[in-house]
Formats: C-alpha cells, sequence, structure tokens
C-alpha cells in the first residue's frame, strides 16, 4: 500500500487564503501603524530594547538595573529571554516593530498547528481550515496582540497536541522529542499558564483518545471475519485506512456510477442510479458512518486498556518532564524570582482577578453580548478584550461535541473544564480549585484558560462541519424548507431587538443579537439549497466551510480592532534627553501613577506620549535606572518602599530627576522643562550618592527599618538599619566612594575608608549577587529595608558586586542535559521491524 500523493493544489490555495485572511485582519499594519496597546508599549517594547542591547553586548540578560533599583531580568518569563524567535525578531525587526511581527507570524503558527492537528484527527480539508481560522484567526486571537506572551505560547498548542497524539498511538522517539521541543518553547514563550493547559489537553488526549495497544486489543474482541478500522490516522492527508480505488480506477466489477440530476428525482429516477462506491460515501472520520463507531473493548479487555492508556498517560507525561527539564534554566529562576515577590506574602489574593464572567461566555457566540463591561478590576475580566470566535463555528463546535466521533472525547471535556477554570469567582467550585490546588493556585487571571477552551472549540468545529457533511448524504434539498429558513431568519432577526430589553442582559448586546440569527440561517440555506448529488457532502462542507470563515473576516470589520499607532510616532525620539545631563549617572522618578480604567481614560496620545513621559517601563528603552517599575512579579517590600511616595525613599534611592503629568512633587524642586501637555521634569539636590559609607548601624526589624526611612529627619544619611550583620558606632568621618565599572550585572567601586564603615548601595538586595572586597567573599547585608550592604574596614579598598544566582547555574546544568537527553534519543539506532511471514 503506498501513501496518497500531496494535494499541492490544496496546500498553495490554502496558503494563499492564509496570507490573504492576515492581510484583512492585520490591514492596518500594511499602512504603517504597529500593534502598541497597554502591555504592548510598557512592557514589550522596553524589554525587547533591553534584550537588544544585551544581545549587542554578548552577555545574557540576567538582571535589569532600570527597572525598581534593579531586578531580575530573565527570570521574568514574559522576557522571553531564551524563546528563539524573539531573538530573531528583535535583531531583524528592532524592538517596537518586531512586536506586530511576532504577533503576526505566531497566529499564523496558531492557525497551521490546528490546521494540521485536525487533520491527523482525520477531519476533512475544509474542516480543518475553519478550525485553524476559529483559532489563529479569530478577533479573540487578533485581540490578544496586547499580551504577546500569552499569543506566542498559545501558537504551539497545535503542535504539541499533535505531538502527544502521535506519543499515544504510536510510541516512538520522533513524537517524544517533538513534544519535549514544542512544549519547552510554550514554557520559553513565558506564559507557564498556557503551557499548563496545553500539559492537561495532551494528556486528555492520552487518557481518553486512541492507544498504541488498544487497536489489537479491540481487534481480538471483535467477531471473527470482521475488520478493524484503525482508529487514529496518522497521515496528515487522510484516513489512515486502505485508501478505497479512485474513480478513475475502480474494478470493472463495480458499474459505473454518475451524479444525478440536480431537483426532484422520480422513483424510477432514483432505482436507475447505481449505488455510489464505498470511497463516495466514507466520512472524512474514516468509518461508513462516520460517527461513534468506533470499535469498544469488550470487558474482558478492560484491563488491558486501562493498562495501555496508563502507558500512553505516562509517555506524554515523560514528554512534558522533559521539556521542563529543556526549560530549567528559566524556570529554576522564575521560581526563586516568584518567592522573592509580593506573591510569597501571605494574603496574596490576586488568583482569582480578571475571571470570565458569564456574559462574556455568551459573548463567543453572540457579539457585543458582554458590553458594557463592569470596571476595570470588577467582575468582568479585561485580559482578552474581544473572546468572540464566530456564531458558525461555535456552532459547529456544539455539532462535532454531540455527534463527533469518540476520539474527539478529550477536546470535549478540555472545552468544559476549562471554560469551569476561566469562570474563576463565579463559579464557587472553579475558585476553590485555583486558590487551593498546585499548580494553579500559582498564577493569577483565570481568563488566561478560556484561550485552552478556544483550542479545544476549534478542534470540535472541524469535526461538526464533517457532521454536516454525513448529514447532506441522508437529507436530500428541500426549497421549501430553504424558503422557511429564510422567513425564520428574518423574523428571528426581527424579534431579537425588543426580545433582548427584556432580558437581563448587557445594554449592547441587542445590537449583536441579529448576528445569531443571520449567521445560523445562512448557514441553514446553504444546507437545503445546495443540490442533491453524490458530491453533495463536499460541497456541504465546502459551502459551510466558506460561511464560516467569512464570518470571521467580518467580524474583523465590525467588532474593532487592537489598539494600533502609526510608526512615524512611535519612533520619534526621547524630546526630553537634552535636559539630562549626559553620561546620566542619577536615578529617575516617573510617574507610574494612571488612569484606574485605560480603556476609559480622557487623556489622549497616551501612547504617542508615553516615551516623553517616561511612563514606565519605557524609561528602560532610554537606559535610565528608575525607582519605580510595571509588571509582575513585583519584588517583595516594593509596595512600602518603591511606592510609598516619600522624600526619604526618593533620595535615599538617589532619584535626581523627577517626571511628572503635572506640578512636581515636591516644593524645592527645580522645575527644568514643562511641555505642553503639563508635563514637568525637575531636579533635586538632596538626593544621596549611588553608593555612600556611614560608620553607624543598627540592626532592626524590618518595621523599625521602613520607620526609619520615612522618617522626615532622614537618619539614614548616618546610620545603616540593618537586617542582618553587626551594630556599628564610630563617629562620622568622611570617606570617599569612586566607581570604577558599572553593567548590568556587574558593579566595581573604589572606596577609602577613613574608620570601620558599612558601604550602603542603593540597589536592590536580592538573592544571587556576589559582593568581594579585595578579591575576598564578603557576606551582604540588606540594609535600609531594600538595599544592599557590605562591612568596609578602615583604609582603602576595591570593591566588586555580580550577579551570579545559583539558581541560573543549575538551571542551565540542567537544561544542557535536557538537550544532551534528546541528542542521545535522536542517535539511538532504529530497532529492526520484523514483517510477517
Amino acid at each position: 500500500m503506498s501513501g496518497r500523493s500531496t494535494p499541492w493544489g490544496k496546500v498553495l490555495l490554502s496558503v494563499a487564503g492564509l496570507l490573504a485572511l492576515l492581510a484583512f485582519a492585520y490591514s492596518p499594519v500594511l499602512s504603517g501603524s504597529l500593534l502598541a496597546g497597554r502591555d504592548v508599549f510598557r512592557i514589550f517594547f522596553p524589554d525587547s530594547a533591553f534584550l537588544l542591547e544585551s544581545l549587542h553586548a554578548g552577555e545574557v540578560p540576567l538582571w535589569n538595573p532600570y527597572l525598581r533599583l534593579g531586578q531580575p531580568f530573565a527570570a521574568t518569563l514574559y522576557s522571553q529571554v531564551y524563546y528563539p524567535p524573539r531573538w530573531v525578531a528583535v535583531l531583524l525587526a528592532g524592538p517596537i516593530a518586531s512586536m506586530t511581527v511576532m504577533h503576526i507570524a505566531h497566529a499564523a503558527l496558531a492557525a497551521v498547528g490546528v490546521f494540521l492537528l485536525a487533520r491527523r484527527l482525520r477531519a476533512s480539508w475544509p474542516a480543518a481550515l475553519v478550525a485553524g481560522a476559529m483559532f489563529g484567526l479569530s478577533p479573540m486571537m487578533t485581540d490578544l496582540g496586547i499580551q504577546q506572551n500569552v499569543v506566542d505560547a498559545t501558537a504551539w498548542s497545535g503542535f504539541i497536541v499533535l505531538a502527544a497524539t502521535d506519543l499515544a498511538s504510536r510510541p516512538g522517539r520522533k513524537p517524544l522529542v517533538l513534544l519535549a521541543v514544542t512544549s519547552a518553547l510554550s514554557l520559553f514563550a513565558g506564559s507557564p499558564e498556557t503551557t499548563l493547559w496545553q500539559g492537561i489537553v495532551a494528556v486528555l488526549v492520552a487518557a481518553l483518545g486512541c492507544t498504541a495497544t488498544e487497536r489489537p486489543v479491540r481487534a481480538a474482541a471483535k467477531a471473527p471475519g470482521t475488520v478493524d478500522t484503525p482508529l487514529l490516522a496518522t497521515i496528515a492527508d487522510g484516513p489512515a485506512t486502505s485508501s478505497p480505488p479512485p474513480p478513475e480506477r475502480a474494478s470493472a466489477q463495480e458499474p459505473a456510477f454518475r451524479e444525478p440530476p440536480s431537483g426532484p428525482l422520480t422513483a424510477e429516477a432514483q432505482q436507475s442510479i447505481p449505488a455510489a462506491p464505498p470511497w463516495v460515501n466514507e466520512s472524512p472520520s474514516g468509518s461508513m458512518d462516520g460517527a461513534r463507531t468506533e470499535g469498544r473493548a469488550s470487558p474482558a479487555t478492560w484491563p488491558l486498556t486501562m493498562r495501555a492508556r496508563a502507558l500512553s498517560v505516562a509517555r506524554v507525561v515523560a514528554g512534558f518532564i522533559l521539556s521542563i527539564l529543556l526549560a530549567s534554566v528559566v524556570l529554576l529562576p522564575a521560581a526563586e524570582f516568584a518567592r522573592n515577590s509580593l506573591r510569597a506574602q501571605r494574603g496574596w489574593s490576586e488568583q482569582l482577578a480578571w475571571s470570565v464572567s458569564w456574559p462574556q461566555v455568551l459573548s463567543t457566540v453572540w457579539p457585543l453580548a458582554d458590553w458594557p463591561r463592569d470596571r476595570y478590576w470588577g467582575e468582568d475580566q479585561w485580559f482578552i478584550l474581544n473572546l468572540f470566535l464566530g456564531t458558525l463555528p461555535c456552532a459547529l463546535a456544539v455539532l462535532g461535541g454531540l455527534h463527533g466521533p469518540r476520539r474527539i472525547r478529550p477536546f470535549v471535556v478540555g472545552a468544559l473544564g476549562l471554560v469551569m477554570l476561566s469562570l474563576g469567582r463565579h463559579l464557587p467550585p472553579a475558585a476553590w480549585f485555583i486558590q487551593t490546588i498546585p499548580p494553579f493556585s500559582l498564577f493569577r487571571y483565570p481568563a488566561k484558560y478560556f484561550v485552552g477552551a478556544a483550542f479545544c472549540f476549534a478542534v470540535l468545529s472541524a469535526f461538526g462541519l464533517d457532521a454536516m457533511g454525513r448529514l447532506a448524504r441522508t437529507m436530500p434539498p428541500s426549497r421549501w424548507k430553504a424558503a422557511l429558513a429564510f422567513v425564520g431568519m428574518g423574523v428571528a432577526i426581527a424579534v431579537s431587538g425588543p426580545l433582548v430589553r427584556k432580558l437581563p442582559m448587557r445594554a449592547s448586546a441587542e445590537a449583536g443579537a441579529p448576528w445569531v440569527p443571520f449567521a445560523l440561517g445562512l448557514a441553514v440555506l446553504v444546507f437545503w439549497l445546495l443540490p442533491w448529488s453524490f458530491a453533495r457532502p463536499r460541497r456541504v462542507r465546502h459551502g459551510l466551510a466558506a460561511l464560516a470563515i467569512l464570518e470571521l473576516t467580518a467580524a474583523h470589520s465590525l467588532l474593532g480592532i487592537p489598539k494600533y499607532t502609526p510608526w512615524e510616532a512611535l519612533r520619534q525620539p526621547f524630546s526630553l534627553r537634552p535636559h539630562l545631563p549626559a553620561p546620566y549617572q542619577g536615578r529617575i522618578s516617573a510617574d507610574i501613577e494612571g488612569p484606574e480604567d485605560p480603556t476609559r481614560a480622557v487623556v489622549t496620545n497616551t501612547i504617542e506620549r508615553s516615551l516623553d513621559r517616561l511612563m514606565p517601563n519605557r524609561f528602560v528603552e532610554e537606559r535610565l535606572p528608575a525607582l519605580e517599575g510595571y509588571g509582575a512579579p513585583e519584588p517583595l517590600r516594593s509596595n512600602v518602599f518603591h511606592l510609598a511616595g516619600e522624600r526619604g525613599v526618593y533620595d535615599l534611592s538617589g532619584v535626581t530627576h523627577y517626571l511628572r503629568h503635572g506640578p512636581p512633587p515636591f516644593e524645592d524642586l527645580e522645575l527644568l522643562h514643562q511641555a505642553e501637555d503639563g508635563t514637568t521634569l525637575s531636579r533635586s539636590r538632596t538626593a544621596m550618592p549611588h553608593a555612600f559609607l556611614v560608620q553607624r548601624a543598627r540592626v532592626v526589624t524590618d518595621d523599625e527599618a521602613l520607620d526609619a526611612v520615612l522618617d522626615p529627619d532622614q537618619p539614614f544619611r548616618e546610620i545603616a538599619f540593618l537586617s542582618s550583620g553587626e551594630p556599628l558606632e564610630r563617629p562620622t568621618c568622611k570617606g570617599t566612594v569612586s566607581p570604577l565599572r558599572q553593567s548590568a550585572q556587574h558593579l566595581e567601586l573604589k572606596v577609602k575608608a577613613c574608620d570601620d564603615s558599612y558601604l550602603i548601595v542603593s540597589d536592590s538586595h536580592y538573592p544571587g549577587w556576589r559582593a568581594t572586597m579585595d578579591g575576598k567573599d564578603v557576606p551582604i547585608h540588606r540594609a535600609n529595608l531594600a538595599l544592599r550592604a557590605v562591612r568596609v574596614s578602615p583604609g582603602e579598598h576595591h570593591i566588586r558586586f555580580d550577579y551570579q544566582p545559583i539558581s541560573f547555574r543549575l538551571g542551565l546544568f540542567l537544561s544542557l542535559l535536557g538537550a544532551a537527553t534528546l541528542v542521545a534519543l535522536m542517535s539511538l539506532p532504529r530497532r529492526p521491524t520484523t514483517r510477517p511471514g
């Protein structure tokens, strides 16, 4: 038996359609605009700029000195330091344009992955196209461009589940390696919640889908003389069963057949048409009835079946363990950062923030059903701005879940489970589960799990479309039914508005109500009007597929697009640079406070002016160290120290300049510049130097240290308030500290101490920093609640600080071990295969 050849005509046509849909969905990009909304300009632009700076310097960016007195960079998962596509995009397109390039490329990758998965599950070609478009090109995915790390990790979903499907059905090194590599790429993309739900779906596929040893078990359980149909095809272009002869190669004993004429047929005419050969009636699911006809194991074989499923789950879990090993270089530092962030504090209650509300679930099929939304941190989630997946694709997904083959049961269970998880606080069992069960309790924003539900819906929609094709084989066309459907569609559209006004629904639901009967009505018309023939199932599939993709295209036009900003506005230089000293040796304080709900802010040109206002974290792009910062994880004590807003904190941290959208925060500041929109740049004369010496020290509690930092008398100018170390009480004298060399992860100082002293450095105290004095290791103490301190003896010393976290070195070792394991797996000789007879 030879495999089928690749249908290059379909491939080229599908690629052309994908490019056309991408061009339409992201048409503002063709006119010179780029994605820049919310987290894109606040986080991803600055992170890309710092990553590019580090790549040019030839070093791994482990530490970001510009944010919150310094904090880990590579340990922040969404920085994507180890994600190869991020390197390529940043190097080729720059820190700003690379975000748009990344998003479009990963949207296409998501569509292709789901298409290949649907084909592997033996969906028809048009059904797989609908599945890919529903996931990768839906308004939901387009609007997720503001959450770049989620899109990047999500793009690998189809490939991960495809590898898990292969690993469960036919064990081997290749699917194991593919699962490990794609899952590791998902982890490197920086959205662990996404990788978590991908793992859930993959395990469900192994537990509920087809296994490698199940087919022989089921074959043995069948009656003699019957033929077992393979449960899972492994080729992408059709079923894995023996291919039926094409029409031109039909056996001579088989009567020739022809398509009947359109229109009603008489009984004599119907009898005169020969029966269609098997390949005409065979469903895309690989069985004659096309639904749930896959073999069922008898009770006697249940132990063997359960053992086979357990082995399949074990293989998939092993693949994910290998991916975790590969990603250890980022996961271990990330775990260390989480332990040293606000999330480690008791009472962290953000797990349920931004849970999907019930109206938002409805908005996946009913556009605008969730508008207007509640306040920004209210009952509705604002993580995903648009949840619409298409009325017809969602209807097909429901149909696929109800009437699809048994092999798609994992996606039914996955869709239901992930929707319940995404509801979070709106579903008490889900709320308890997320807050109690690790690793779910480590993450926030349950809305992220809804992306996984959308993935399952997309796969199910393919089998719903194929179910409609099977239905078309048994139900002939009917013009009067089509007319009745047309009238019903018109009536439904007419009464939808008044009906919605009487229901407890949100105001904008009335505007989107006609969409639902219109989309479903058109689908019914297509079903009843296509003429009767042996090709009718295929034509119904093609017609409904075209209609579903057309609906998604229309949704992009009618439901809005994500926030774009003209490229010319984004490339404008920082206009306040001439007012700052060069090189800049101090620290700046930026106005981190903004409107509670940025989607309802009245301030215009926020993104265009964000660089001139140094809105966090855009000061990173200008290499300006800042006291403030934006984005999670938030370092420990940042809520009471970095954001205290007291003059003592600013002076202690060495803040020499203040940028505010309004007047300077303190009266004694020197105004340097005031922009037309009211933005002011001012200078302070009271800031402490970056590093200084004190001859007095006390060991105190954190509360006492905070009181001293906030004390208007500023006792920290002469006294170090330590959390560890030895007290010191020496007469005040004058020493000197001179910087010798400074980079992101290194600091060298020349110190002349007049007496026993403590050297205070106004950088964050964090595990992984190592200090040496004259080449010998010395302990680093936490001083003044959040800063670093080193004990210094009288005389001249050379002191060096280096960021060398053990978590990075151990993670790198484990990642190299995982890579070596992959190489070993691929290098092992293949086992010889024995053929019967």
